[in-house]
């Protein structure tokens, strides 16, 4: 029997980066899009249970008042595995969400491992360095609680490092998660594809994103979405890409999230894609609550980093990938797109 596994993450993205490492042939895997959803997915069948709380960028009384909720009505004895999934630079509220967890789960250690060597980010000294790390961040600190902070250069490090203490609280990124997968037997997620017709809808204005969308240009037509909202009548016969851009006038970004999110759910629903990518955490929040999709089953990879799930659309299976603003190189997009297109 599979062991049951349960991820606790601040945001969208993280949920389902860390959640993939364990999608394997015969387990369920599944994510909560919000708390308060939590113990129905649970009740409805899953060996892992990863939740989505939305709190990294909140107040810390409200980031464990979610948490909080986020675990009601489940039991902590149902986990042979229990995850705190935090940014691995450590943004949010790392400490205060982990006390909740400690509190609720009874663990008598927590190991704080954060590293992601595969991203050239690794813990030496009790410090979080390496790529996209200016100056090396102090883990311990971060925490109330007496936590274990060992030294991660390699992922052999991590594979040693979850053999000696099974049954921690563990609190890490992508990198912990996936070497707990690998304890449990599963060596690496399945690899997955896209079905045409693909939709790709792009809500971030990170620079990388912003290079992908460009090289993507070479080969479809792509319709810009002024503060979110759509100029132009997509196309039911090809790939349909949309890119938010910058508006005549300035809105916050939620507003700017929310305007996209009703520019995405029109294409959907005029053209029935397959497949649908979304960058952007808050883009992809907006857009799936739209969408109704309550929760999301977890199936395998695309590539490294995009965690590929699958739900049930009014016009039949519907593949969902998600995607971070800063991730990737800048033919990433258009790679994608080309391989969806090359298996028709």
């Amino acid at each position: 029997m599979s062991e049951k596994v349960l991820i606790v993450a601040d945001d969208l993205t993280g949920a389902l980066d860390s959640a993939v490492g364990f999608a394997a042939a015969g387990r369920t895997v599944r994510v909560a899009r919000h708390p308060e959803g939590a113990a129905r997915v649970w009740s409805e069948g899953c060996d892992v249970l990863a939740i989505n709380t939305g709190s990294r960028e909140v107040p810390a009384d409200l980031a464990c008042a979610r948490v909080t909720e986020a675990l009601s009505g489940l039991n902590p004895q149902d986990f042979n595995v229990i995850i705190k999934k935090v940014d691995s630079r450590l943004k949010g509220n790392v400490g205060a969400e982990t006390e909740v967890l400690l509190a609720w789960s009874g663990a008598e250690q927590v190991v704080a491992a954060p590293a992601i060597p595969t991203m050239g980010r690794l813990v030496e000294d009790g410090s979080l360095i390496g790529a996209g790390v200016d100056q090396p961040i102090p883990v311990s600190v971060r925490f109330t609680s007496s936590v274990t902070v060992p030294d991660v250069g390699s992922d052999t490090d991590l594979d040693q490092i979850v053999q000696a203490g099974r049954a921690a609280l563990w609190v890490g990124a992508r990198g912990l998660a996936f070497a707990l997968a690998r304890a449990s037997g599963v060596s690496a997620p399945e690899t997955g594809a896209l079905r045409d017709p693909v939709m790709i809808a792009n809500g971030s204005r990170d620079p990388v994103t912003a290079a992908q969308i460009s090289a993507v240009e070479a080969i479809a037509p792509v319709l810009h979405a002024p503060n979110g909202v759509l100029l132009g009548d997509p196309s039911p016969d090809g790939p349909v890409i949309l890119s938010i851009a910058q508006g005549d006038e300035t809105i916050s970004g939620a507003q700017a999230a929310a305007q996209f999110a009703q520019s995405i759910l029109a294409c959907v629903r005029r053209c029935e894609p397959a497949s649908l990518l979304i960058c952007g955490g808050e883009s992809a929040q907006a857009a799936l609550d739209l969408l109704g999709v309550e929760s999301l089953q977890v199936i395998s990879e695309l590539r490294p980093g995009l965690p590929l799930c699958e739900v049930e659309a009014p016009w039949g299976p519907l593949k969902i990938v998600t995607k971070s603003g800063g991730f990737g190189d800048a033919a990433l997009l258009r790679e994608v797109l080309q391989s969806a297109q090359e298996k028709l």
